[in-house]
């Protein structure tokens, strides 16, 4: 069998992890596997620049051309923002009859500052009438479909063979409490700030690190807050230099969205982790004892501090049990299987449809 995902760009956390870290796996398993992109590496860099969206509506328009006169694949997986453009599904219903697979991991029926937007609907609705089945990273999500006969909840993974936790380190060193994302995320962060901080100062050894592919300008001179530039080569070493992760999100509809890979991201790591009890989240933390779950409104002051004042030995103990609950239900060894029954499952009814139609 022969897949061609369609995604972002490969720096994109979507693109990485809905489907470049599955190759190997897929393939493995006998499933050839190819990407095409609609940005190039730059994606990161250019999130804040002017000519942004310009860049960002070039690139899916020439992934739009190719998709619609692409040939020689036995299925098309679709992530996310593929569908972006309105009126595709319908040049695609007309050109293609290579069966589809829509995959999608965020509210991406909103408009980008979280409101309704109808265009964004419209399309969305458009993607999944089109697709031969869909998949949806969480529950909530796929409740968005109205098509439950043909979506199926895939949470968003993590390769615990590539994530691990960090080697032992050495006794006596600076507490780090971190934070990892796009940022597009900047506003879960910023909501928290002020009460982490507290927390931070009453912890004459403890900083914050911020990993991001953008700078939190009002805290560039902070003594105790550092902001790293994200990188794929640094990423790991900066996820396992954290003591405690955060993960703060608001209570919206744009964030019942998300996936909580950040938080699983952690657990791999062997990294504690304080996380609001928000959306997917209380479903993914459920029974693994790897930290705390922050309900809207209680306070991250607490939390943080009761992560950090801990022991070493029993911060290690909480990230020994997240790591052992993502590597049982949230890694990728755990969900390949479901993506190559699936992938046979619409293939195969692919084909017998042509039968029956020829």
């Amino acid at each position: 069998m022969r897949v061609l995902f369609f995604t972002d760009g490969p720096l994109s956390p979507g693109s990485r992890f809905r489907c470049l870290q599955l190759f190997p796996w897929l393939e493995r398993r006998g499933i050839a596997c190819e990407a095409q992109f609609a940005y190039d590496e730059r994606y990161n860099e250019v999130h804040d620049k002017p000519w942004a969206p310009l860049y960002k509506a070039a690139g899916r328009l020439v992934r739009a051309g190719k998709l619609v006169f692409e040939r020689g694949h036995d299925l098309l997986f679709l992530h996310k923002t593929t569908m972006a453009v309105s009126g595709l599904p319908e040049l695609l219903r007309g050109f293609r009859s290579t069966p589809a697979v829509f995959d999608f991991d965020d509210a991406i029926y909103l408009g980008s500052d979280g409101a309704p937007s109808r265009a964004r609907e419209r399309t969305f609705r458009q993607a999944v009438h089109l697709a031969h089945h869909v998949i949806a990273g969480n529950e909530h999500l796929a409740t968005q479909t109205g098509a439950p006969w043909k979506t199926s909840v895939i949470p968003t993974v993590v390769d615990t063979t590539r994530y691990q936790p960090a080697p032992a380190r050495p006794s006596a060193r600076e507490l780090v409490i971190g934070w990892m994302g796009t940022a597009s995320n900047f506003a879960y962060l910023r909501d928290v700030m002020p009460a982490v901080l507290r927390a931070i100062d009453q912890l004459p050894e403890a900083r914050l690190r911020v990993v991001s592919n953008g700078l939190l300008p009002e805290y560039a001179s902070h003594p105790k807050v550092e902001q790293w530039r994200w990188s794929a080569e640094r990423e790991l070493m900066a996820l396992q230099s954290f003591d405690v992760g955060l993960m703060p999100l608001l209570d919206t509809e744009q964030t019942r969205g998300k996936c909580g890979f950040k938080m699983l991201q952690y657990m791999a790591c062997g990294v504690p982790v304080a996380a609001s009890a928000v959306g997917a989240n209380p479903g993914l933390f459920a029974g693994s004892n790897a930290g705390v779950l922050v309900p809207p409104g209680a306070d991250w002051t607490r939390a943080v501090l009761d992560l950090a004042r801990q022991p070493p030995e029993a911060r290690q103990a909480l990230g020994a049990a997240g790591r052992a609950h993502v590597e049982k239900h949230f890694s990728v060894a755990s969900v390949i299987d479901r993506y190559v029954t699936l992938f046979e499952r619409v293939v195969s009814e692919d084909v017998r449809r042509g039968m029956r139609a020829g």
